[in-house]
């Protein structure tokens, strides 16, 4: 199952990939053609097929896994596309042949196609139940994607997104983190995290309000309303910029990550907890029913996420685990 999550994973960064403008979009054509030829080598290997390396790429899979040629075989479909995406690979490869957007969006049809139609006839499940889960190293996050999963199984998408936003949050942390470091931040920690819960601008001005106090003498009117929304933006500054310091040192990808965050939902937490404090200064608690979800503006709009938009959170966290420091590795 790993090796069919990393060749989900693969596909989902081709798709991505296709979305950037030209050039960029030019490497989606190398990914989809990793993804289905790591498949049907996958396929050949779980079906106990030998192929003929020295064949033409189409013969050794499509003929080679036929039924003709040995018993337990399968006729795989979508020959003719994968055809045109194994020529448009080699004409990009070999001869500098840049391919152009149709070209481009008929390859990712032809290799979503021809995932669909033969994870089934291969393996036995639909290519979307393949769990991206199972090439994430850190044991936390894939705990989490793992509950999105079945949470999203069971039609609690709302759920299962603000699940994601949990477990995102908590593998920043852990990257941030460190517990050799002085005060136990890392080099990427940029500082303390301020805290999240904060006073609104009118209570910091009431704060600073004494009116009989001695050296209020010769004070501008209003001053303590003043200074308290001066401080309360310079906070709100200082926070974002502390955060987007953290993302570009971890190497976060920005609009990945603003994506995500659209599509998933707010998480407030409530209750205490033992648990590890999160990038966001709320606390963990990961039963559902102790966390409070806000629909994102997807959803509030009306327009829920569906899966393939939770598949791309979870893809999203999926790239981000790169263990190190305080990660336990899977064994």
């Amino acid at each position: 199952m790993k090796n069919l999550a990393f060749i989900r994973l693969l596909y989902r960064q081709g798709i991505e990939q296709s979305l950037l403008p030209e050039p960029l979009s030019f490497t989606s054509v190398l990914a989809f053609h990793d993804a289905v030829e790591l498949f049907l080598i996958v396929a050949a290997e779980h079906l106990g097929a030998v192929v003929k390396d020295r064949d033409p790429f189409i013969k050794r899979f499509f003929e080679g896994l036929h039924p003709s040629n040995f018993p337990g075989g399968v006729e795989l479909q979508g020959q003719y596309g994968i055809k045109r995406l194994n020529d448009l690979r080699n004409g990009f490869k070999h001869v500098a042949g840049f391919p152009g957007p149709v070209a481009i969006t008929d390859a990712k049809a032809d290799t979503a196609r021809f995932f669909e139609e033969n994870t089934p006839r291969v393996f036995g499940f639909a290519f979307d139940d393949i769990d991206l889960a199972e090439v994430v190293q850190h044991d936390a996050t894939r705990a989490y994607l793992k509950t999105a999963a079945q949470l999203d199984a069971e039609d609690n998408r709302l759920e299962a997104m603000g699940t994601l936003v949990i477990a995102f949050e908590q593998l920043m942390t852990d990257q941030v983190n460190d517990a050799d470091a002085p005060h136990g931040l890392s080099a990427y920690g940029f500082g303390k995290r301020m805290p999240s819960h904060v006073l609104r601008p009118d209570q910091v001005g009431a704060t600073l309000h004494q009116p009989d106090h001695v050296s209020r003498r010769g004070a501008p009117a209003r001053a303590a309303e003043t200074l308290a929304r001066e401080y309360t933006q310079t906070r709100d500054v200082t926070r974002a910029l502390q955060e987007g310091m953290r993302l570009m040192a971890l190497g976060v990808d920005f609009q990945q990550y603003q994506r995500f965050t659209q599509l998933t939902p707010a998480v407030g937490y409530y209750g205490s907890s033992n648990a590890a404090p999160l990038l966001g200064g709320a606390r963990i608690r990961p039963q559902p029913g102790r966390v409070r979800l806000l629909p994102p503006v997807r959803h509030h709009r009306g327009t829920p996420p569906d899966r393939d938009q939770r598949t791309y959170c979870s893809a999203v966290l999926a790239v981000r685990d790169q263990p190190g420091r305080g990660h336990t590795r899977r064994r």
